[in-house]
């Protein structure tokens, strides 16, 4: 069978309905990666799989796929104690970057933070766009990814880096996205960290994908971690791929801290009160300088601060470095208060000089 009629039948097999098996799926991943397919035959393969709807074993294929097929950023020794904390985006909150600072505050406390994003693509300000802002280029030699790991507790994997199966599929996504149809290379991001850290705080714009994802993270051998949704009380959007402070949350357990169905996590679990969803609304990069400012100052909204405690608070809980959410709280809290994450941002700078 050449590879036309493979994904061909494939489509065909989906769209009647049909799962595919685990050698079938396979070869159709590495297909989509090819130049030589045609743009069409990738297209229509996307389309009926999410028509058909993924199954959390046709996730776990494609996030084994394409680890398989990423550049290795040599973190091995790291990567057994480090979290990532990252969402899918497409919630169209055009909210703060979040996590990104979040992931900040968590590597301030000495805890091994491999992050792993891009540039924006559905907001004005992605997680490249700030972490580059503070310092951290996106193209560092390998040698430089690590020694970062040393000195700062983190580092950053600029997704079209250490991923380029995905230089002839980029197209075809752009293609489906302005088209507004959803598939998988949507939610696929955040699962697919080059350097495979054991732990991970993972947030999707849709709480349908929270127990596919956290099954598919389960095989793929993270070891504890959380797939969470928030809900909200917007008129403009339903729900972020964060935890917040605004209303209850949506969260699957993954690993060590697996759970047998999504559980509702209200902001009292934290002991903090809800809050409106409009203070956590970000910008361009210059604004979302202005608002982490605020928050390193002690000035930013009250929702936002507790917001990003709340998911810091989660990060420490989920990696070992706290018992409970509220040691994680007061910790979090301490870090901003002190300055130490003031301190480590100043560090970050000087590092990379």
């Amino acid at each position: 069978m050449n590879d036309k009629d493979q994904l061909s039948v494939c489509t065909e097999n989906l769209k009647m309905g049909l799962d595919l098996p685990e050698e079938e799926l396979s070869l159709c991943i590495r297909e989509l990666t090819r130049e030589s397919i045609s743009p069409l035959h990738k297209q229509n393969f996307l389309k009926a799989l999410a028509q058909k709807g993924e199954t959390y074993e046709e996730f776990s294929i494609f996030i084994r796929e394409f680890r398989k097929m990423s550049v290795d950023p040599q973190l091995q020794e790291f990567a057994p104690h480090a979290i990532d904390l990252c969402g899918t985006g497409g919630d169209k909150a055009q909210s703060f970057n979040i996590s990104s600072f979040v992931s900040f505050v968590v590597a301030s406390a000495g805890v091994p933070v491999i992050k792993h994003g891009n540039r924006s693509i559905s907001s004005k300000c992605g997680s490249a766009d700030l972490i580059e802002a503070i310092g951290i280029p996106l193209d560092p030699p390998i040698e430089k990814i690590r020694e970062c790991m040393k000195s700062l507790n983190f580092t950053f994997l600029f997704a079209p880096h250490f991923h380029p199966a995905f230089k002839h599929i980029a197209p075809v996504r752009k293609s489906l996205a302005n088209a507004g149809i959803i598939t998988i290379f949507n939610l696929l991001g955040p699962t697919i960290n080059p350097a495979k850290p054991r732990n991970q705080l993972l947030g999707v714009f849709d709480p349908i994908y929270l127990s596919r994802i956290g099954k598919a993270l389960t095989s793929n051998n993270v070891r504890s971690g959380l797939v969470v949704h928030g809900e909200v009380r917007d008129s403009q959007i339903t729900g972020v791929d964060e935890l917040t402070s605004c209303g209850a949350n949506q969260v699957f357990g993954i690993g060590e801290l697996a759970t047998e169905r999504i559980e509702k996590w209200l902001p009292e679990r934290w002991k903090v009160e809800t809050g409106n969803y409009s203070d956590l609304s970000g910008g361009n990069l210059a604004e979302n300088l202005k608002i982490m400012k605020s928050l390193l100052d002690g000035n930013a909204p009250d929702t936002l601060r507790i917001t990003v405690l709340m998911n810091a608070a989660t990060a420490f809980w989920i990696q070992g470095r706290c018992c409970s959410m509220g040691e994680g709280m007061e910790l979090a809290e301490s870090l901003l208060v002190n300055g130490t994450v003031k301190q480590w941002l100043e560090k970050v700078s000087s590092f990379f000089k």
